[in-house]
Order: structure tokens, then C-alpha cells, then sequence
């Protein structure tokens, strides 16, 4: 059996900021009754807190809620968040907006430089100029890299208006991914 995810990462959140911005939008989920109050987690880089549904749980989204729904996970930490595998997606520069030609090479060792150690630069091939590893784009919304993000796992979709809710309670740029593992 699979699991499906949706995750709105913070692209735009610092490493020092990401904790009081997490404890901001889970306060906001349980004021909204979106989600009940959670259980924190320490996991290698990064801290979780699980918010089972709450009574306005059906908010998020534009179907009816599924059995086995296991509501948000809002997760703060160094964490690359992906799509499905099955997607795949090629860098997009971010100046450019172009589709970068196969870099695998510059970026496996960037994003094994940034989750070492929550940096990491590439250099764009049209002009040489390094760009940090969690400014580039990718096809399909690929990857994030993020401090911060909100998963919500085994559920309907999130509504648009929905995610648009915590990117302006955030104050950030965010990116949406969404997958099956």
C-alpha cells in the first residue's frame, strides 16, 4: 500500500528562523480548528510535529476527507522535500527560467554540501554565476530544499485557497510538491 503526500515548503525560511515560524503556523492550524494540537519529534536534522485532523479539518480541501487521513505534519529543519519519484524533474534557472541540461554531477554535490550543512551554491551554465542550491526551480515541482514545511499525508488534495493561506502567514515564497511513495 502507498502513501500519498502534498507538502507547501517554505523556500524562503532561514535555518534560525524556521522553529518560531513552524510553532506561528501550528498555533494558526489549531486556532483555525484545521488541526488538533501535535506531538513533537526530533529526526536527524529536523523537528516534526503531528497535527491529527481537527473539527475544520475538511477546510484544507475540496473533497471529503478520506479515512485514514493523517492530517499536517508541520516540519522544521534542514529536509529535502521531493515530488514522486515518478515525476522527475530537471533544474530550471532561476534567472533565466530556462531547463538546465543534464548537471547531475554540480548538483548531487550541492544538494550533499547543503545536507551537511545547509548551503550549497551551483553554477548556472549560461553565464558561471552561482546561484544557492534552494533558489533553482525544478520541472514538476521536484524538489524543495526548505527549513520548513507543511506536509499533509494520505488526504484529498489541498484547496488552492487553502495554500494560500499559510504562504501568506508565512509572508514567504512557497513551493507546492506533491507524490506518491
Amino acid at each position: 500500500m502507498s502513501s500519498h503526500f502534498q507538502t507547501v515548503a517554505d523556500l524562503e525560511a532561514t535555518a534560525g528562523e524556521a522553529e518560531a515560524l513552524g510553532e506561528r503556523v501550528g498555533a494558526w492550524l489549531v486556532a483555525e480548528g484545521i488541526a488538533t494540537a501535535g506531538e513533537r519529534e526530533l529526526c536527524g536534522h529536523e523537528t516534526t510535529v503531528d497535527h491529527p485532523p481537527g473539527p475544520r479539518s475538511s477546510y484544507v480541501t475540496d473533497e471529503r476527507p478520506r479515512l485514514g487521513t493523517e492530517g499536517l505534519r508541520v516540519v522544521t529543519g534542514r529536509k529535502v522535500h521531493f515530488g514522486s519519484p515518478s515525476t522527475g524533474g530537471s533544474p530550471v534557472c532561476p534567472h533565466r527560467a530556462t531547463v538546465v541540461p543534464d548537471r547531475r554531477p554540480a548538483f548531487s554535490t550541492a544538494m550533499d554540501a547543503w545536507w551537511e550543512t545547509g548551503v550549497a551554491d551551483v553554477r548556472r551554465p549560461a553565464c558561471g554565476r552561482t546561484v544557492p542550491l534552494p533558489a533553482w526551480e525544478w520541472e514538476n515541482d521536484f524538489f524543495a530544499f526548505a527549513h520548513l514545511g507543511i506536509e499533509h499525508w494520505n488526504g484529498p488534495p489541498l484547496r488552492p485557497g487553502f495554500i494560500a493561506e499559510p504562504t501568506a502567514t508565512l509572508g514567504h515564497r512557497t513551493r507546492v510538491l506533491a507524490g506518491r511513495i
